[in-house]
């Protein structure tokens, strides 16, 4: 069995050669408006990137100063003491507590002689 037949250079056939592909005015539009697209999608990206970034320095508000005074701890003294005797309005629990804290205390033991900061007038 044998064929007969004849091949045709890419040229001589009727059709483009790979190499010669061109792209029609729309498809110049749609790749334009598609690179559009893509550019707008990131830009807006990174702006709302930069806008929350900022806006989560914005939001937090700035701690208010907190206004101590020093007390020199004396014999027979405790921190309930001294809370009542700072605060005598409010709950010497939380004022305990704020003591604790701003003095950086792990106890509620206290010495006589020990300075210690108590919160301010409120």
């Amino acid at each position: 069995m044998s064929t007969y037949g004849a091949t045709i250079p890419w040229s001589q056939a009727g059709s483009h050669a790979p190499h010669d592909l061109r792209i029609t005015r729309r498809g110049r539009l749609a790749r334009t408006f598609a690179l559009m697209v893509l550019m707008g999608v990131l830009a807006l990206s990174l702006v709302d990137t930069l806008a929350s970034g900022s806006a989560l320095a914005d939001d937090t508000p700035a701690p208010a100063p907190v206004v101590t005074q020093r007390v020199v701890v004396e014999q027979g003294d405790s921190l309930w003491l001294i809370a009542e005797r700072a605060a005598p309005e409010a709950d010497p629990r939380g004022v305990v507590t704020e003591i604790r804290e701003l003095n950086g205390l792990r106890s509620n033991l206290i010495q006589p002689g020990q300075v210690l900061l108590i919160p301010g007038a409120r």
